[in-house]
């Protein structure tokens, strides 16, 4: 497998890197992690950044979240 490098900037960044994103809400601290997959199907192709302006908790209903990608990749996850 050859491994992604380069920064994730994106939704299709992460595909391609297999890595899952972890939103986390700077308002309580509540923190989800999400298939960028299953994002692109709801929302379409978004940067980072799109993607944190429209996010809500789902714990304190705010839109303040911060997007990490996660550090390993989703081995074996199709």
């Amino acid at each position: 497998m050859r491994h992604w490098i380069g920064p994730i900037e994106s939704l299709s960044d992460a595909c391609r890197a297999q890595r899952l994103l972890w939103a986390f809400c700077l308002n309580c601290g509540h923190g989800e992690r999400f298939d960028p997959r299953n994002l692109m199907a709801l929302a379409g192709e978004l940067d980072l950044n799109t993607l944190q302006a429209r996010m809500k908790c789902r714990r304190c209903a705010q839109r303040r979240a911060h997007i990490v990608p996660n550090d390993r990749p989703w081995i074996g996850r199709d």
